[in-house]
């Protein structure tokens, strides 16, 4: 098997409170933050697993640079994460160990040594996309039959269960605070100097008063450019209304909005969602809103030249994960954080997740589901309780100001959603082609792109590939 990598930031990979977005019109879930004493492990059987060695796969990008040092006094969310691991080790004669891949290789190296039988992790934490693959292709052991785990608990975030949890009942993934899906959820920066400057509206101001949403946003990215030169071309000399790297920060928009890509019917079925009567009245209200000279910086599709022109106060707002401030602290000018504005045809906000978010799974090669199903609810329980570490840490290391704090807290998780094509996206590339692809294309590469004629184009191939490749597996 090839070298272990080492995946980015454990920081945020066992964290958070539940926080547990239930699909598409829910309002969530929230906890009132759980607790630090372990005290759910009292809960669980006595049982000497007689050194038992759980191993943990890890396959996620978590938003940071690099993975922390996991030694005592690294940082308060790091001591936490070992005191939970060892309070587990010491109730069950344990031994739990992680190992780091690098996630765009994971199912290459992973799917033929499950195949073989060969016991390759107790736990899998990889990626929506990763996932999606091990799913489809029969690699996953039925969560529902582990023993001692129990998924109707609290601290079993429900934010997949439409997808990981199959008509039937059969459970092939799961969210637990150990391997936090949150870290993925988008939301949109805004850089204060040049609020200030163009004259425009704060909007923390507009969230208070109830007008953070598409149509005022869509007036303030209108203000919210300038050509510096007066050359009538905007280029990396000028001030732009909107930049988001790539395609997600786009999608996000898209779906804040309350619309799908792709949807599970009530019969369990995965289906088209593009054909949907509001996404073409949608497409066309981000393109007016996008697709003006000088709205929207693309940098080639170069996320990090994106990235760049905001740090260097180019940009007057960011699309992009809450938790991309880290990108941000170098950055002179001051800066703040709301949620994606409201679309015209809901009423609460919405930030969707991507197909990098993580998802906890397991091999169907584990040698001892026993010992697999109490470890894994033990760790679920446990982490439960680490929401207030991770978001005093992400806000003080992240953040210029207790209002984006704020806003993290009670607009952005509670409405965290996600679309299952994050999940099947890397399966057959039509998925994409016919989706985020129709999303992107025609309001940031190529204004002359029809949406319309790429989804009348695509849905037949779509929901052919679902009924083939998902639909069959489920």
């Amino acid at each position: 098997m090839k070298k272990r990598m080492i995946c980015m930031a454990l920081c945020v990979v066992m964290v958070l409170g539940a926080f547990a977005g239930c699909g598409k019109g829910s309002e969530g879930k929230k906890a009132a933050g759980g607790n630090a004493d372990f005290a759910y492990l009292d809960k669980l059987p006595n049982k000497d697993l007689k050194g038992y060695e759980f191993v943990i796969a890890e396959a996620c990008y978590y938003g940071t640079d690099d993975r922390p040092v996991m030694e005592a006094g690294a940082s308060e969310l790091s001591d936490a994460i070992l005191a939970r691991n060892k309070a587990i080790e010491d109730k069950f004669n344990c031994k739990i160990r992680y190992e780091y891949y690098d996630p765009t290789s994971f199912y290459d190296e992973m799917y033929p040594a499950i195949m073989s039988g060969e016991k390759v992790a107790d736990v899998m934490d990889v990626t929506l996309f990763t996932y999606g693959k091990l799913a489809t292709g029969d690699y996953l052991y039925d969560m529902s039959k582990l023993p001692n785990t129990d998924f109707k608990q609290d601290h079993w975030l429900n934010i997949y269960d439409d997808t990981a949890v199959l008509f039937s009942g059969e459970r092939y993934g799961a969210s637990a605070a150990f391997a936090n899906p949150y870290t993925h959820g988008f939301g949109v920066y805004f850089n204060k100097r040049l609020i200030e400057e163009l004259n425009l509206d704060d909007p923390y101001e507009l969230m208070a008063q109830g007008k953070w949403n598409w149509d005022t946003f869509s007036a303030m990215v209108a203000k919210s450019m300038k050509d510096v030169n007066s050359d009538a071309v905007f280029d990396n000399s000028d001030i732009y209304g909107v930049t988001g790297g790539l395609d997600g920060g786009m999608t996000a928009f898209f779906l804040a909005n309350g619309l799908d890509m792709l949807k599970i019917s009530k019969e369990g079925t995965v289906t088209y969602g593009m054909t949907d009567p509001n996404v073409i009245p949608t497409l066309t209200k981000m393109k007016k809103m996008f697709g003006a000279p000088g709205a929207y910086y693309y940098g080639g599709g170069d996320a990090s030249l994106c990235t760049e022109m905001f740090i260097n106060g180019q940009v007057t707002f960011y699309l992009n994960l809450t938790t991309r401030g880290q990108a941000l602290r170098e950055m002179n000018d001051d800066f703040g954080l709301v949620p994606i504005p409201m679309g015209p045809d809901v009423d609460h906000y919405y930030s969707a997740i991507d197909h990098n978010t993580p998802i906890v799974c397991v091999p169907k090669s584990i040698d001892n589901p026993e010992a697999t199903g109490l470890i894994l609810e033990a760790m679920a329980g446990t982490s439960y309780g680490e929401l207030s570490i991770w978001q005093d840490e992400i806000s003080s290391t992240y953040y210029r100001d207790e209002e984006s704090a704020e806003v993290l807290e009670k607009d952005i998780l509670p409405n965290i959603v996600y679309d299952p094509v994050f999940m099947y996206s890397r399966i057959d590339r039509n998925f994409e082609m016919y989706t985020i692809t129709a999303i992107f294309k025609p309001i940031a590469r190529d204004p002359n792109t029809d949406p319309a004629t790429i989804i009348s184009a695509g849905k037949e191939t779509v929901q052919t590939l679902l009924d083939e490749l998902v639909n069959e597996s489920r």
